[in-house]
This record gives C-alpha cells, structure tokens and sequence, in this order.
C-alpha cells in the first residue's frame, strides 16, 4: 500500500539453542537492517538472554524483574532511527511487548498499536510479562484483537473505558483462493482437511474415522500420526500456497483441537475464516462455539455428537451459503487499523 515496513523480530537469543525451536534452525542477520524489498525491511533483536517461562513458581519470582535488564539491552542506531521516525508502531502478542517503555522513549509522537494475536496466558508466557501487559494497556492509541474470548478478556483487564478496544479478526490473501487450482482430491470421495501445526485432538480423529469410514481425513501440518486407519492420510508440512487447493476442494473444514484453559481464544483462528472463504462447512469442539452459519459442534466426551456434527457438515454442503463477505482480507484489515488510529 505504500507504507514503508520495519518488521522487528523479538525475542531472539541464545535461550532457543537450550530447546528444539525452528529459530535454531533459521539463518538471519542479527541486529541489522535487511532490505526485503517492496518497502520492507526486517531486523532480528538478538540479546543475551530474554524472558522465557521457567516453569518453576521460585524460579519465575526469582527472575520477576529481570526485564528491566532486557530492557536495557540496545538497538542498533539505524533501527532506533527507523523507530524515531515511525509514524505507527504496532506490537504483537509476544515478549518482544517488554520493548515498549524503550520505544516510547526513542518515540513519544507515535501511535501505538497492541495486536493481541494470541493470549498471553495460554501460550504460558512469564508471569512478568502478563503483569506488564496489563499495565501498559492505556499507552496504545488502538488495542486490536481478533477473537471475542480475547476481547473480552482484555476489556476485564482495562481500567478505564474501552474505547480503543476493538474486535477486529484476521485477514486471508484472498487472491489465492480466488485463483483457479486443480483438485488433489479423487471424483467422487467425501473429504475433510484439517490445516494447522498443534493442538490437534487426537480423541475426535480416532472416533470419527471410525463412525464416518465414508469420509476421508487429511491431516496437513506437523501432527505426529499417532491415530492410523485407512480413511486417514498424513502430509505433514508443505508451503502455505500448496495449502489452498486441499482447504478450496475439501467438503469439510477440520478446527478440531484439543482444550487446554484459553483454547476458546481459538474461535476465530486462521484456518477458520480460510474455510469460511471457500465455502467451507466446519466441524469443531463445543469449546470454539461460536454464531457462525456454517459450523457444527461436538463434545469431545459424546462419540454420538461426532457424527452428527459430521452429518451436518454433509447436509450443508448441498445448499452452502456464500460467507465471503464475512472475512476480511489483510488490506481490509490494515485499512481498519488505519482508520480506528
């Protein structure tokens, strides 16, 4: 759209190399502007350590205020311009938010958007972390979430008002799913996807393949094939474009993950508006209910509840309805952000 775009990745440090995490695995330049083209640029803060869950109640008390250290740690000159300069600075739903007080100080005129991708609490982040975020909730112009679970959640933590709250879902490239793509489906199979790298519930495949041998289900993404029958089928992972033809042709769409507390914070998760987009019927846990036309819920405890929720989803796909009017895309989504600041 023109704007010019600094995409801070953070936090990066040598804390990953303790864990298997794919950072290990990336080969970036650390702490330096690099060009990425069409007016983007990107920079990896790397430092000594970051802020990471300890798991240990003594442990995350001990270290309570060690992001005042990381805090501390400094940025490279050119980013610092590039942030001085800035017209708006949005921050994501990670410990990178521990940078905000450093970058209020380089940039006071700014504003401040918080886009609270995730819930910090279910992606089990230092207690510090959630404290300071609900401290520093009143210095963003706009707090933009993406499912009603987290804006309700966020809204109990305001102290004041909510009017730079707002309910704002994720965006789809829907040139993709426009584009004409082959069917890697057979003719005449009855198919269900699922899209996604955790959380998978394990419990719902084993009985559904069973109750409906009739369907097939595809599974895409890095899930370990723990539950084996013939109507299932692994890809593992693949490119995100190579996705699209799997989600446009499939007559179910899977949002079957499993409940730890949190989870309903993924209501209105990605691969939900990509199925509502391609028409999709979607079957999902009672947990992720929402007021969406086209999903249909079971509980995870009632095997009868599966295969009625499967049932619907084939009942539907004789009169879809068109939903596309109800999913943004990214540029309609920037646009909101834009005109809500």
């Amino acid at each position: 759209m023109g704007h010019e775009v600094i995409f801070v990745t953070a936090p990066y440090s040598k804390l990953f190399k303790l864990k298997k995490h794919y950072f290990n695995e990336l080969q970036v330049k650390k702490c330096q502007l690099v060009p990425q083209g069409n007016n983007i640029s990107s920079y990896v803060h790397a430092t000594p350590f970051h802020i990471a869950n300890l798991r240990k109640k003594a442990l995350n008390k001990m270290s309570a205020k060690l992001y005042g250290v990381y805090q501390k740690f400094s940025i490279a000159k050119e980013l610092e311009q590039k942030v001085a300069q800035g017209d708006i600075l949005i921050f994501e739903s990670t410990p990178g938010l521990f940078l905000l007080d450093k970058f209020k100080k380089i940039n006071p005129n700014a504003k401040y958007v918080y886009r609270v991708s995730d819930d910090l609490e279910l992606l089990g982040v230092h207690p510090s972390l959630i404290n300071y975020e609900e401290e520093v909730l009143s210095k963003f112009s706009l707090i933009s979430v993406p499912s009603q679970y987290i804006y309700d959640k966020i809204l109990g933590k305001l102290a004041q008002g909510k009017e730079n709250l707002k309910l704002q879902y994720h965006g789809i490239k829907k040139a993709l799913y426009d584009a004409e793509h082959d069917n890697p489906y057979q003719k005449g199979t009855v198919n269900a996807v699922f899209i996604g790298v955790s959380r998978f519930d394990y419990s719902f495949l084993e009985k559904a393949s069973v109750l409906r041998s009739d369907i097939l289900f595809h599974i895409i993404g890095p899930i370990e094939p723990k539950v084996k029958g013939d109507n299932i089928i692994y890809y593992g992972e693949m490119p995100f474009e190579d996705t699209v033809p799997y989600v446009k042709h499939a007559d179910i769409g899977m949002h079957t993950l499993s409940y730890s507390e949190g989870a309903e914070s993924f209501s209105d998760s990605l691969k939900v508006h990509q199925y509502t987009y391609c028409g999709l019927p979607i079957v999902a846990p009672t947990f992720l209910e929402t007021k969406r036309k086209n999903s249909f819920y079971y509980s995870p405890e009632f095997p009868e509840s599966i295969e009625k929720a499967l049932g619907q989803c084939i009942a539907y796909n004789t009169n879809r309805l068109d939903l596309k009017n109800e999913v943004l895309s990214w540029e309609q989504l920037v646009n909101e952000i834009l005109n809500e600041i």
